[in-house]
């Protein structure tokens, strides 16, 4: 036989069946092990993504309304105060951020605002968007705010409502929504003229300010463009005391004194003489076609743009109001008799 000269084999066999025995403990290493390695991937998952965290809420969605908490509320003037809400953005942008940015970054934009009691809503222009680039690790948001300018008015449905709210209470509102479209288009422009009337002055200021940020604080580069764009603003209000956000105004136009000209145009004249610095830019009266005229001096319709913005008896006088849902309506006004072209001007 082919084993006839090997040792024989034994007849017996071990008592297990043959299988080896694991070392005592194995199964409580195996237990250890899986808990480590569950331990460590739930570790991962808190710090690089927010997965185990809530959902983030109180986020701008362009496409639905969603609820914004107001934080804060500060009286402007006898009618008119800047509200602040809270705004959130999760750790890591995504589909709904890169939508946002994309309409912040084209260029003024504006969020609808719904009084939830009568089921309408207004636009507002934010004067302030800002969102912080630290996390809470507990929620796994950054936190920011937005805020809005209001004036209230008696027959206004939605700035009664926001008037009327308190801090910590929620406003559904959607967007944000794009006005006018500029992004780096604006470089464009030799010259942008602006004329805007009480709280009109919220997309203006949101242009300026964005536009100065941007550009830097040494002005414009040949890698922003070949012009460096003047900014020139005509602010009517009633009075000397209801002429919002006039300090960030003035800090803005001493900073950029070669590209950023201000003219306050106010219907009453102040009760004592405005100090030397001041006198040329406050003058008394309304935007009339005198005023227009001195102040589009120079427009060049081939290379400049008006902007107009403000109550409704001031866009008749100057620009014509715009139209509800309607485009921009036809040009009137002012800048109609002056010969401006409709697509030299715009209103928000």
């Amino acid at each position: 036989t082919e084993n006839a000269e090997g040792p024989a084999e034994s007849d017996q066999r071990p008592e297990n069946g043959g299988k080896k025995e694991r070392p005592p403990g194995t199964y409580a290493i195996w237990a250890m092990e899986a808990v480590g390695a569950t331990a460590a991937f739930v570790y991962y998952l808190h710090l690089y993504t927010d997965l185990l965290k809530p959902e983030v809420k109180e986020r701008l969605t362009p496409e639905k309304y969603t609820p914004l908490t107001l934080v804060a509320k500060e009286r402007l003037t006898h009618d008119t105060a800047r509200f602040r809400f809270r705004v959130n953005r999760p750790r890591f942008d995504g589909d709904q951020e890169k939508l946002v940015d994309s309409v912040v970054e084209q260029g003024v934009w504006a969020v609808d605002v719904k009084d939830h009691a009568v089921q309408t809503f207004r636009t507002y222009t934010p004067v302030a968007y800002h969102v912080s680039e630290s996390v809470d690790e507990d929620t796994g948001a950054r936190h920011g705010h937005m805020d809005l300018v209001v004036k209230r008015y008696p027959s206004g449905s939605v700035s009664r409502f926001l008037h009327d709210t308190r801090v910590g209470d929620q406003v559904e509102m959607r967007g944000p929504i794009l006005s006018w479209p500029f992004g780096n288009k604006n470089r464009s422009y030799r010259s942008i003229y602006m004329i805007a009337g009480g709280t009109g002055i919220a997309p203006m200021y949101q242009l300026i300010e964005r536009h100065f940020a941007s550009s830097g604080s040494g002005g414009d580069s040949a890698d922003n463009g070949p012009i460096a764009t003047e900014l020139r603003l005509l602010y009517g209000s009633q009075s000397e005391s209801d002429i919002l956000y006039r300090r960030e105004l003035d800090a803005l136009a001493r900073a950029h004194p070669d590209r950023l000209k201000i003219q306050y145009l106010v219907d009453r004249a102040p009760s004592s003489p405005p100090a030397a610095a001041e006198e040329s830019s406050l003058l008394t009266g309304r935007p009339d076609l005198k005023t227009i005229r001195q102040f589009t001096d120079g427009f060049d319709k081939n290379t400049d743009i008006v902007l107009v913005c403000g109550p409704d008896p001031m866009l008749a006088s100057v620009s014509g109001v715009r139209p509800i849902n309607a485009g921009q309506g036809p040009l009137a006004g002012s800048l109609r008799e002056l010969g401006f072209s409709a697509s030299s001007v715009y209103k928000f």
